[in-house]
């Protein structure tokens, strides 16, 4: 079986890994994890948050930045909003069906996601690496920081998918439901379970890795739960339209 968004750059691939529009939109992505990494580089050394007891915010800013930035990517590469050639107000029924519809969900679409959002993630590291050893971090806290990017990043790729499946990729309610979940997933989650909120954990990490560590488990459970049922929808509705084919 060929893997079409290896090299397929038409509209028949939801984000081809090597479209313009897909890099571009990686790299103004890094740049702005950049920025937030330049405006906030510590104005004083190390030791003297250490004498007040203090640890720099730069970690959780940057990550708390990519995090924002690297999910929304990966929604909008879900819903294949980035690759629309042709008119963006088109009906659903008149879309060229993509590769991620017509061929099985887990020989094909789930690789697809996973792959493509670790990919994704790569640019980011040399700056998080930066930040992580500005804040002095320790590597199980770095790796435990980076699996919280790449769960809810991959959550907002499947939470993408299933609006495209539902609506397609050109309609407004689908594009304002996927930006809803985002939402709700990444920033709403604080108010009734921060338990679960990305960028909640993301501080306490920050903080002390001994205090996240509850926390983490909690939080990893829960979204690598969310992330199976939105597989399994995902895989339910491509089988349907496959069988209607």
């Amino acid at each position: 079986m060929k893997y079409y968004y290896l090299t397929d750059e038409s509209e028949k691939s939801l984000a081809p890994f090597f479209a313009k529009e897909v890099l571009q939109a990686g790299m103004v992505s890094v740049v702005i994890v950049g920025a937030f990494l330049i405006v906030f580089w510590p104005r004083q050394p190390l030791a003297g948050f250490m004498e007040t007891n203090n640890s720099p915010t730069v970690f959780f800013l940057v990550f708390a930045a990519t995090l924002i930035v690297y999910s929304y990517v990966n929604l909008c590469c879900g819903g294949g909003e980035m690759i629309r050639k042709g008119c963006h107000i088109i009906s659903y029924k008149t879309e060229k069906p993509t590769y991620e519809i017509k061929i099985s969900f887990y020989r094909y679409g789930l690789i697809e996601f996973l792959l493509h959002t670790l990919i994704l993630l790569l640019p980011f590291l040399p700056i998080l690496v930066l930040a992580g050893f500005i804040s002095a971090i320790s590597l199980t806290t770095f790796l435990m920081a980076l699996s919280i990017l790449f769960t809810m990043s991959l959550l907002c790729r499947m939470s993408g998918f299933l609006v495209y499946l539902f609506w397609g990729r050109s309609s407004t309610i689908g594009y304002f439901a996927a930006r809803a979940m985002m939402i709700l997933f990444v920033f709403v989650t604080i108010l009734f379970a921060p338990a679960v909120n990305p960028l909640h954990l993301l501080y306490q990490l920050n903080q002390s890795t001994q205090c996240a560590g509850f926390t983490f488990a909690v939080y990893m459970a829960a979204v690598t739960f969310a992330i199976l049922m939105l597989i399994f929808a995902d895989n339910a509705l491509v089988r349907r339209h496959i069988n209607k084919g």
